[in-house]
């Protein structure tokens, strides 16, 4: 018998995107999928969207109410779900045909596990993709940076109720959070270049549009699970001030100005020497830092 599945969309005045995601998900033909959606009272065509959905039994919960957050949305959903594993996807984002069947498979196969995350086709506002997978240290540095694609991450029920609910004072970053929360419960992770969603960023969605909002969110994030009281977090906002807003970070090192490489050079061998290698080349605040500056952030 396959095990359950409860899958959560949070969405709010999705109209232009909510089918695209309904779509993906009637394609999987997954045969004991629960999937419960939490709208926060749009003001467009997404309920009347949804509503189809709905009576043809894809949609199995429909709640339209307002609420204070998409951790807010998302925590609700999961206080009614019923099944074996979890996962959430939201109404701009897709699954890939047959994501559903291979986790299932997998969780199956692997009675140890309790989270399973996979790879990403990311698209752009340009239409421009990419293909993002875990590394194999994804774990290692999981407190300094997120390796995580939230669409393609999939856990236990148990695995859940050990963790907790998403934390909602996080608006932007709940999710990174949660993984590391995930992690200091004891849950064990798997990875695989399997590519399970496909994740679109437009021009105005919430993580194109981060910038100051999701560094402070991140910087909490580090700050909180890092070791050693989170010290790494606040050279992070050093090299984001000092290095990163100025465009340090914009170029490989090799094709920064020379008198560029040799400040920022000589930063690096003092950190290094001081935190090692692995932790301070897992900063990865450039994207932000290019979104507040107004660059495109993606390339």
């Amino acid at each position: 018998m396959a095990p359950k599945i409860s899958l959560i969309t949070p969405c709010l005045n999705s109209e232009a995107t909510i089918e695209r995601t309904l779509v993906s998900i009637k394609r999987q033909n997954y045969p004991a999928l629960e999937y419960i959606v939490y709208d926060g009272a749009s003001k467009d065509g997404t309920v009347d969207i949804l509503r189809r959905y709905e009576a043809v039994g894809l949609v199995t919960t429909l709640v339209s109410e307002p609420d204070k957050s998409p951790g807010d949305a998302i925590n609700k959903g999961f206080a009614r779900a019923t099944g074996d594993i979890y996962c959430y996807l939201n109404a701009d984002d897709a699954f890939e045909d047959g994501a559903l069947e291979y986790v299932a498979e997998f969780f199956a196969a692997n009675p140890d596990i309790d989270v399973l995350t996979g790879g990403c086709r990311r698209v752009f506002a340009d239409s421009s993709e990419t293909i993002t997978a875990p590394p194999e240290d994804f774990l290692s540095t999981v407190a300094l940076r997120n390796y995580f694609e939230q669409p393609s991450t999939f856990w236990r029920a148990e695995a859940h109720k050990r963790a907790g609910v998403f934390d909602e004072s996080y608006k932007l970053a709940f999710d990174w959070e949660w993984w590391n929360r995930l992690n200091r419960s004891g849950a064990k992770f798997a990875r695989t270049d399997k590519v399970f969603s496909v994740y679109y960023f437009s021009a105005d969605n919430l993580t194109s549009t981060a910038g100051q909002r999701v560094i402070d969110e991140m910087y909490r994030v580090t700050k909180t699970y890092a070791p050693k009281n989170g010290e790494i977090a606040d050279v992070y906002k050093m090299l984001f001030d000092v290095f990163d807003m100025n465009g340090f970070y914009d170029k490989p090192f090799a094709e920064l100005p020379p008198q560029r490489q040799v400040v920022l050079g000589a930063a690096l061998a003092a950190l290094y020497a001081i935190y090692g290698r692995e932790a301070i080349n897992a900063y990865n605040w450039n994207w932000a830092s290019k979104q507040i500056r107004g660059i495109t952030w993606y390339k």
